[in-house]
């Protein structure tokens, strides 16, 4: 029995109708009612294309009432399907000319479609529904800059209301607007403006050095693109970076783009900036995929959407979004690495590994090099990581390696797995020396030490420092129960390993510590119950096989 029956038969028998009933009595009640309950539960089970499926024949068989098509409505967009959308928001503003979801999607699509007297019938009017207001407000103003209406574009733009984030928002969009206008001193008015709160980082940036390029200065459009990517630990990748090597090499950009493609980028911003942080997914879906209809070319909005879709997992479509994008699009390398990123979550290391290579042989740089190590350090394939971060930290300066420790850090580690230990503690203290509380390499540092009994003193002086950094940490407490351990302390080390194990209580490391420790002072039974839990936890390979040794003989056993 599939979902919608199962739903259909609990609806009847709740409502009082026994399986024999005549047929005739129930039979439009009865499919409302299920079709209703189905898409309910989809809605409860984030099942996108099954809420829309159900909730649409629900409103098929009762088309005036406003709620069923309000959901209907909202459950196409959010499934993506924006033909199906229309024809219902048709059918909604058939019966309430005032719906405000209806008006924005017909608006949004005469926009798209350039007919902008039309766009505005449907879009002018304000509502209380203030998401669907912004929404409408943010393309209403575009749609009055495609007309020449400026003063009324600038009054929309100002009226968008809602929280002080979009206060400042409609200030970007003031300060686009005169930039397309020609007004460059107005327009540099409202951008500083927006620069001082500093929203909307990347939309900011691209709209000075349009700007700048605007006035003729070159110089200060690469400097103001050249800041933002310092702030950013040198972005490689994206618009800003793809900005810049254009203006560099002595390229032209565009500096007024059309009100089509900047009312698609008004949508997407707010969509993670505000409605994701205020923990309203669907209103962000629903603004993506009208940004996507507008202007199907902006690839941003494809991969906050796919970000979004892969948040409600739905990573199939969200794979089918990044695959789609074409290999000249600035966010090329962030679909890809998303790509590689959905095949990791599912298991499929080598699918992944041969997208990173590929990727980081057609588009070299540190993230897409970077990428490629970090793969195959996660597994555990150290050999095979071991060139790419030597190539990494070679290639870095002492300013870079500052903003950017990772790369070092993570070469001690595979020299350390690799049992180069000389060349690990030489790149672990080179780490401390740039960033003497880094917590991760004090705790690393230290634990090795002890666990080779060197420098014990300086050894549990890092591992206190990293626990007092990080007291809710269990691998840190851990390292420090493992270094009393390794000095015969084992009620110090019990006790500190309990409080790891309770930190971290699925660590097959430190499952496997405590159950060390217990046998140390006589829990033995105890102890065998913990190496049997470390074995649930995916311990490594040399764990497993340690373990194994100890559940038959006990803690002498081992080598």
């Amino acid at each position: 029995m599939n979902i919608r029956h199962l739903l259909l038969s609990a609806c009847l028998l709740t409502a009082g109708f026994a399986p024999n009933a005549a047929a005739e009595s129930v039979p439009v009640q009865g499919d409302l009612y299920g079709e209703y309950l189905a898409g309910s539960y989809a809605n409860y089970i984030d099942d996108a294309q099954a809420r829309a499926q159900y909730f649409g024949r629900a409103f098929e068989r009762i088309s005036t009432d406003k709620k069923l098509g309000r959901l209907a409505l909202v459950s196409a967009l959010n499934a993506g399907e924006i033909d199906n959308s229309r024809t219902i928001a048709a059918k909604i503003y058939r019966n309430d000319k005032t719906e405000p979801m209806a008006r924005a999607v017909l608006g949004i699509e005469a926009f798209s479609r350039g007919r902008s007297s039309r766009a505005e019938k449907y879009l002018k009017q304000p509502t209380a529904d203030l998401t669907v207001n912004i929404l409408m407000r943010l393309v209403q103003g575009w749609n009055e800059v495609d007309q020449n209406k400026l003063d009324r574009a600038r009054k929309t733009f100002r009226g968008l209301g809602g929280a002080t984030y979009f206060s400042t928002y409609s200030e970007l969009q003031i300060a686009k607007l005169e930039l397309g206008a020609g007004n460059y001193d107005a327009a540099d008015e409202a951008l500083k403006k927006v620069e001082e709160i500093g929203m909307s980082p990347v939309e900011n940036v691209l709209t000075r050095a349009r700007l700048e390029m605007a006035r003729g200065d070159r110089e200060a459009a690469i400097a103001a693109l050249q800041a933002f990517a310092e702030d950013n630990d040198a972005a490689e990748t994206g618009p800003t970076a793809a900005m810049l090597d254009t203006l560099q090499s002595g390229g032209k950009i565009t500096t007024k783009l059309s009100p089509k493609e900047q009312a698609a980028r008004a949508l997407v911003d707010p969509a993670f900036a505000f409605f994701v942080a205020n923990r309203a997914p669907d209103g962000a879906e629903i603004y993506l995929r009208m940004a996507r209809q507008i202007d199907p070319s902006y690839d941003k909005a494809v991969i906050w959407l796919g970000a979004l879709l892969e948040d409600t997992d739905r990573d199939a479509e969200a794979y089918a979004l990044y695959k789609a994008m074409d290999d000249n699009s600035p966010y090329y390398v962030s679909a890809r690495l998303n790509q590689a990123n959905i095949h990791f979550s599912a298991d499929e290391d080598d699918e992944a590994l041969v997208i990173l290579e590929d990727l980081a042989e057609t588009h070299p740089s540190f993230i897409t090099r970077e990428a490629v190590g970090r793969a195959r350090f996660f597994r555990e394939a150290y050999a095979e990581a071991l060139p790419f971060y030597d190539t990494l930290v070679q290639s870095m300066t002492d300013e870079e390696l500052t903003k950017n420790i990772e790369p070092l850090r993570l070469r001690g580690i595979i020299y350390e797995r690799i049992d180069q230990w000389s060349k690990a503690e030489a790149d672990f203290k080179r780490v401390l020396s740039i960033d003497p509380d880094n917590v991760d390499t004090l705790n690393y540092l230290g634990y090795t030490w002890v666990d080779r009994g060197e420098n014990l003193t300086e050894a549990f002086d890092m591992i206190r420092k990293a626990v007092e950094m990080q007291p809710r940490s269990g691998a840190i407490v851990d390292s420090l129960g493992w270094a009393h351990y390794k000095l015969g302390q084992y009620e110090e080390a019990k006790i500190n390993l309990e409080k790891a194990a309770s930190l971290s209580p699925s660590s097959a490391t430190i499952i496997d510590h405590l159950g060390d420790v217990y046998w140390k002072v006589g829990r033995k039974r105890e102890a065998g119950y913990q190496w049997e839990r470390a074995l649930e936890f995916e311990p490594t390979d040399e764990e497993r096989a340690a373990i194994e040794i100890k559940l038959k003989g006990g803690l002498e056993a081992l080598p």
